[in-house]
């Protein structure tokens, strides 16, 4: 009986011994000195990469490895992505691999992933496949103007465009053409309502998080911009526009603001002014409140709010003590205009 034991144990061992060598092939040669045979880089960088990319070997396949990248691809020829970095643990090594990619080469990303190769020092290669996700930003995307009925008149036309304003407990909130007398051909604020505004991202700051984009504002099938002249006459375009005609830059520096530059400005160094972000719902701004349908692009202005004429004129909050200033829009896609790269060169 205990050699019938004994064999049925034998068989057992050499069953699992037969199963554990078959389970699961690797296309591998373990025997060789694994320095000859190093083929993975320990960094990969490309032009407009955020983060760090992931290189993964295939531990089934040898000769087969992949790496993951997060691109900004706005602007960025996907035929001909830099190469900006490919690094090896042990770079000065004689037994360092070399790649058929280097700093200054290119990958094309055409169909949507790009190859290089690795050699090791005894001849083996593996062959990294690269792909990318890409990296966006909240703000990206076309935006078209909501105009509204009047809030002080609601037979007065359609505007897209608050204003609040007026001295301390005589604050006023209405849109640009409640009083629409005070406009006329040629300066007329609703001029823009047709237009539509294209985020680009460009860059971001992998270490402060900060996003740095291109905007273009497009005139609508009117052609035209809007000439904020009150009464024809006093210009109040320095403090009714909240973005620029044509194209200019923005920033976002991760306090929820949202910085403008102009376009001539592409390092980011000289702001024209802040425009913040505004959801759907109610805001409140001292002692009035701004109701916003969808989105609304809005600047605050500083006082001070002290000029006060006791006849009540219309200027008390369109010209004098104004304090904010809205657009009202929405967002109608999450990435920019096909021809945005063009209108930039216009």
């Amino acid at each position: 009986m205990k050699k019938i034991y004994r064999h049925l144990f034998l068989a057992a061992v050499a069953s699992m011994a037969l199963a554990s060598c078959t389970e699961e092939p690797r296309n591998t040669e373990e025997l060789v000195d694994p320095w000859l045979r190093e083929r993975t880089p320990v960094n990969l960088r490309l032009e407009s990469q955020i983060g760090a990319a992931v290189i993964t070997d295939n531990w089934r396949n040898d000769e087969e490895g992949s790496v993951t990248v997060s691109l900004i691809t706005g602007g960025l020829d996907m035929s001909a992505v830099k190469v900006v970095a490919l690094d090896f643990k042990y770079p000065d090594s004689e037994f360092c691999p070399t790649a058929s990619i280097a700093p200054g080469s290119t990958l094309d990303f055409s169909n949507g992933s790009a190859e290089f190769t690795v050699t090791a020092y005894n001849g083996e290669t593996r062959t990294y496949t690269v792909s990318y996700t890409q990296f966006k930003d909240p703000l990206e995307g076309t935006y078209s103007f909501t105009p509204i009925g009047g809030i002080l008149d609601g037979s007065a036309p359609k505007s897209a465009f608050i204003i609040h304003g007026g001295w301390d407990d005589a604050e006023v909130r209405s849109t640009v053409m409640d009083k629409w007398w005070h406009w006329g051909d040629g300066y007329m604020p609703t001029d823009e309502d047709d237009n539509i505004l294209s985020f680009r991202l460009e860059e971001a700051d992998a270490e402060t998080g900060a996003t740095f984009g291109t905007l273009v504002n497009t005139p609508g099938p009117d052609g035209k911009y809007a000439n904020y002249m009150y009464q024809n006459w006093n210009d109040m375009n320095g403090k009714y526009r909240i973005f620029p005609i044509g194209k200019s830059r923005w920033g976002k520096p991760g306090d929820g603001s949202i910085v403008v530059y102009a376009y001539e400005d592409d390092d980011y160094s000289d702001p024209l002014y802040t425009v913040n972000l505004y959801g759907a719902g109610e805001h409140a701004f001292s002692a009035v409140t701004v109701s916003v349908p969808v989105i609304a692009f809005g600047r605050s202005h500083e006082g001070p709010f002290d000029n006060i004429d006791w006849n009540w004129p219309d200027s008390r909050w369109f010209t004098d003590n104004v304090r904010n200033t809205f657009w009202l829009m929405q967002q109608d896609t999450d990435t920019p205009l096909e021809n945005h790269s063009e209108l930039l060169e216009q």
